[in-house]
């Protein structure tokens, strides 16, 4: 059955569908067959809802082959009556017809079987169609009808320094009201996952400074009546970018702000106690009293006097001849703005180090002089050198109105002049002040251009673009074999060796054994704690419990926003009902706080302070069995307080149980998800003192011990599950612990 997949929050929809290839052909889900030349299947979904438009096609069959397989085309309609004509449908749907997304969409999806090959058959397995919604984005007052949702994103661009608080302004109860948010830092470009709207959430998340800030919320109404609200404010310290940097206090989602928090510059309450909001948006200190009784000068006095400065009349006549010149005298050009991407910043040289081009349009420019460089080669001994650089103009007002108020020229764009046909680079870009300290033009330097891999496209249109102005121009197309070899024969090796300093563990009792713990090509684990030795003495067993392993206090606070990942491989020797496995423990049970994890009964409990998360292997999806003795598994857990979740993972190698051997043989290191549950989650804070985190010993093997300061997402779990050593993600690691043995050495006196 087909599955129609509307996400509001995201702004995307997905039609999915997939066969079925065993079952008989008369079978509902059967896949679909495509036997003889010039057949058709046609598959249609009516009444979609606020629809903009459809993006991206896949699907996949089996008994295609050069002469025998597939053309897909749609036609869309608003009624189910009138139709346009059928439309080829590639992977990157870029013919899609203008469509308003206040209308049902209708639309059919036709596959044709082709070619000269006339035996054979062609079975559909599977198809995806993905397109946009129309989010509903407001940035006034916003009434909300009961169920509904809303987006609501303020109109100016802001810097933002700090963030104190919240305050949401409403005339209703908000009581079952949920508010979300999220940002933006590359103009809207991407954005941070949603998570639930708290003063501890907004004001621990990490924002630069020096980028430019976006925000959304998304206002769910889950009451029996509409709600209103008029404002959300977040109490900082802000410059409004639209409006000249000026410095607020106050960001919210309305033009005219008010807030309750905020006192205003004549005091927080008047004679009655009553108190004043704050409409400026400014936190000013309260007036002193001086007992002046000479009245200083109203704004609208001053504006009688006389101002030999006032040049604004001046300064608009200037931009006015200035871009009226530009549209009839400059140049045509493509300009490409570069974006620079959040995970290329050098905090330390300050420097951005990773761009992306996100957009072009066309504008018009004015060459200094009118000088071109000529484009005669000079061949060196480093470079294909054709000039060193030539400086253009840009009106201040012609860019924004095509950019947005946020943009500005900077390093890195591209400017591709259509008449000479030529692309360019900008070195430089500053405003020009050449009238009373009013710059109406940028000053943009241009040199000639070189393809660096730091500078990505933003879009696939935009990478086929540049592809087709710089076809074998690049330093990459010109020298690429060489450059390839030269990649090739560098290898990183494996960096690790045993210390005789322990920077993690305090202690550890358990014996350790060298054995390898193999993933197709990769090595997990050179080596692995056994704890069941540890569970007798003298032949005789104990019944209190052992510490088999001592950490130091790496993670003794954890804030309501903070986020928790933890995982480890293990191995249980004898699986006995009844019978505790302790997985992590770093709890202070005289005081009920801190967190541990403990297996018993197929049942994983993960403590929280007082609350208890249990994980059943018999109510989670994928469950197969219960766990099998002597089988290497690794459990996840990933603690997401900032979007309330708690989602535990439990995986093997992809063999059959009984040829664990094998798993050095297998063709792939893809691990194979053996149970999963997901659990909503309270959020809880904790600060522990004098408590070492602890693993408790149990007739079990475990290595690879690894502490995340953040969630691993789904799609990054099974690379890094495998790893030996923690590499790019290193920067999130509380502490790996491999269970290596400690080298000890004599220790020879000074002197």
């Amino acid at each position: 059955m087909s599955q129609i997949i509307s996400q509001f929050d995201l702004g995307i929809i997905s039609i999915v569908e997939n066969y079925d290839l065993i079952v008989e052909s008369l079978h509902p889900n059967a896949a679909p067959i495509l036997g003889t030349i010039g057949q058709e299947l046609v598959v249609s979904f009516i009444q979609l809802k606020k629809v903009e438009k459809f993006t991206k096609f896949s699907y996949e069959s089996i008994g295609t082959s050069n002469d025998r397989y597939l053309e897909t085309y749609y036609r869309v309609s608003r009624n189910g009556n009138s139709w346009t004509n059928y439309l080829p449908l590639n992977s990157e749907i870029d013919n899609f017809p203008p469509f308003s997304p206040l209308d049902s969409m209708y639309i059919d999806i036709k596959f044709v079987r082709v070619g000269n090959k006339e035996d054979g058959e062609i079975r559909l397995k599977s198809y995806n169609l993905s397109g946009e919604l129309l989010q509903d984005i407001n940035d006034g007052d916003v009434r909300i009808s009961s169920g509904g949702e809303y987006i609501i994103e303020p109109p100016y661009i802001f810097k933002v320094f700090r963030i104190d608080d919240i305050e949401i302004i409403s005339p209703s109860t908000l009581t079952d009201v949920d508010i979300d948010w999220r940002f933006s830092q590359d103009n809207s470009r991407t954005w941070s996952n949603w998570e639930p709207l708290s003063k501890e959430n907004i004001s621990t998340k990490r924002i630069n400074p020096i980028r430019f800030f976006q925000i959304q919320y998304l206002v769910k109404n889950n009451s029996q009546s509409s709600v209103k609200i008029q404002d959300i404010n977040l109490i900082g310290d802000f410059q409004n970018v639209s409006l000249d940097y000026q410095k607020t206090n106050l960001y919210g989602i309305r033009d005219c702000c008010q807030s309750n928090i905020l006192g205003s510059s004549n005091g927080v309450v008047d004679a009655n106690g009553n108190l004043i909001s704050n409409t400026t948006g400014v936190l000013d200190s309260q007036s002193c009293t001086t007992g002046n009784i000479l009245k200083p000068l109203t704004a609208e006095d001053k504006s009688k006097l006389y101002n030999p400065y006032q040049q604004n009349q001046a300064i608009n006549l200037l931009n006015k001849l200035s871009n009226d010149s530009m549209e009839v005298f400059g140049w045509r050009v493509k300009y490409f703005v570069t974006d620079p991407d959040g995970k290329g910043i050098d905090y330390s040289l300050h420097e951005f180090q990773l761009y992306n081009i996100v957009c072009e349009e066309e504008i018009k420019v004015a060459v200094e002089s009118n000088q071109f460089p000529d484009n005669q080669i000079q061949m060196n001994q480093f470079d294909l050198n054709l000039f060193e650089s030539f400086e253009i103009h840009v009106t201040k007002q012609s860019f924004k109105e095509s950019f947005g108020v946020q943009r500005r020229p900077s390093k890195e764009d591209l400017v591709y002049f259509c008449d000479i046909n030529r692309l360019f680079i900008v070195e430089h870009a500053q405003q020009f002040r050449n009238f009373n300290n009013a710059a109406v033009y940028y000053k943009v330097v241009l040199k000639k251009y070189n393809k660096s891999s730091n500078v990505k496209s933003g879009t696939k249109a935009i990478e086929d673009r540049l592809k087709e102005l710089t076809k074998n121009t690049t330093i990459d197309e010109l020298f690429g074999v060489e450059n390839k070899q030269d990649k090739e024969s560098i290898a990183n090796k494996p960096q690790q060796q045993t210390l005789t300093r322990e920077p993690i563990r305090l202690e550890y009792k358990s014996s350790i054994i060298k054995e390898l713990i193999e993933n197709s090509t990769t090595i997990v684990s050179k080596q692995h704690y056994d704890f069941s030795s540890l569970l007798y003495s003298n032949f005789a067993a104990i019944t209190q419990p052992v510490v088999a392993v001592t950490y130091k206090s790496l993670n003794t606070n954890l804030k309501v926003s903070d986020n928790l990942s933890y995982f480890m491989w293990f191995n249980i020797n004898n699986y006995i009902a009844d019978e505790s496995y302790n997985f992590y423990d770093n709890y202070d049970p005289n005081n009920n706080i801190g967190w541990k994890i403990n297996l018993k009964n197929d049942n994983v409990s993960l403590n929280i302070n007082t609350d208890t998360y249990t994980f059943s292997f018999s109510g989670s999806t994928n469950s197969v069995s219960d766990l099998y003795e002597n089988i290497w598994y690794c459990y996840l857990v990933n603690l997401d307080q900032r979007d309330r979740k708690i989602t535990q993972y439990i995986y093997k190698r992809d063999v059959e149980y009984d040829a664990e051997e094998e798993s050095r043989f297998l063709a792939s290191t893809k691990l194979q998800l053996v149970y999963s549950n997901q659990q909503d989650l309270t959020p809880s804070q904790f600060e522990l003192i004098g408590v070492d985190a602890k693993i408790y010993a149990s007739d079990m093997k475990m290595t690879n011990i690894r502490l995340f300061s953040d969630v691993i997402p789904q799609s990054e779990q099974n690379k890094i599950l495998n790893q030996y050593i923690i590499a790019d993600d290193s920067k999130y690691l509380i502490f790996a612990d491999n269970a290596n043995i400690r080298l000890i050495l004599p220790n020879f006196p000074l002197n």
